[in-house]
């Protein structure tokens, strides 16, 4: 017997196709135009936004992209540039531990 519940792929974006699309077309643009571009995603706390900047880098990484990323943390709020300050120390620690210079 039929339940009528739908199911949904884990790890899967729903309904995120244009934005998908539209971050997937700046870092294709940044990469013709200019070797280094900052994108800022924002929105509402629980809307995908890391889901939808995940996806988008796994696809861009098989294309030889390089990516850093960071989280602005509300409890940081007295630290305004934390999420930069983060991006930038995981992608220290990177370089670190791959003996790679970039």
């Amino acid at each position: 017997m039929e339940s009528g519940r739908q199911q949904f792929l884990i790890n899967k974006l729903y309904g995120r196709d244009s934005h998908l699309r539209e971050l997937t077309d700046v870092c294709l643009r940044a990469r013709s135009m200019c070797p280094t571009e900052v994108v800022l995603v924002r929105g509402c706390s629980g809307s995908g936004k890391t889901a939808l900047v995940q996806t988008a880098i796994d696809g861009l990484r098989k294309d030889g992209f390089s990516f850093i990323s960071g989280k602005f943390d509300q409890l940081q709020h007295t630290e305004p540039l934390s999420a930069i300050v983060s991006a930038f120390n995981e992608y220290f620690e990177v370089i670190e531990n791959s003996g790679d210079e970039r």
